[in-house]
């Protein structure tokens, strides 16, 4: 996953290109190193948490005939397959146990993707942020097929983002303060 590094002025934001970022990276791994690591990781798992358990539409129909019925779409789609070979070989597949089928639904607007994690300088201030370009991120809750070990209609961003991002604060408030510390014993 590519860091993305934002500048933000008044109402104008840039986005640094790679190599900006690498010198900015490098500037900072230079005067606060601990401050840059912790916030790096902890974004970083922010985001591999939220992604890994990111909840995805699925279809809603996942018995027998219907997963071989999927299937045999998908394999009708060659020409060399009319619809009663395509039909034999999913029902083949199924009973091997070699089926593979894709149950998320096509009503999926893929927002697990439009995950981001950036750094934004404002000023004097650094912001690290983890968040979902998807318009309607709020709005997805825990559903009753949701397989998450949160309350029925919890917000998904609100447990995987948010409440996360908070409980990292503290850390990352005492490693800059550590940080300011070296600095002042460095500069004396």
């Amino acid at each position: 996953m590519a860091q993305k590094i934002k500048v933000k002025s008044g109402n104008a934001i840039v986005e640094l290109p790679a190599a900006a970022t690498k010198i900015f990276t490098d500037v900072m791994e230079q005067v606060a190193p601990n401050t840059m690591r912790v916030l790096r990781e902890s974004i970083d798992e922010i985001y591999d948490d939220a992604y890994r358990v990111w909840p995805v539409r699925q279809t809603k129909d996942t018995s027998q005939r219907a997963l071989i019925a999927r299937a045999a779409r998908e394999i009708e789609k060659d020409p060399e397959y009319d619809r009663a070979r395509a039909y034999a070989v999913a029902n083949a597949l199924y009973l091997a146990g070699e089926l593979q089928v894709d149950t998320t639904s096509s009503k999926s607007q893929d927002s697990k993707n439009k995950l981001y994690t950036d750094l934004t300088i404002q000023g004097d201030d650094i912001f690290a942020s983890v968040g979902n370009t998807a318009s309607y991120a709020w709005a997805i809750r825990v559903g009753v097929d949701t397989d998450l070990p949160f309350a029925l209609g919890a917000s998904v961003s609100n447990e995987l983002l948010f409440k996360p991002a908070k409980k990292k604060t503290n850390l990352i408030v005492q490693v800059l303060a550590d940080d300011l510390a070296d600095d002042v014993k460095r500069a004396k």
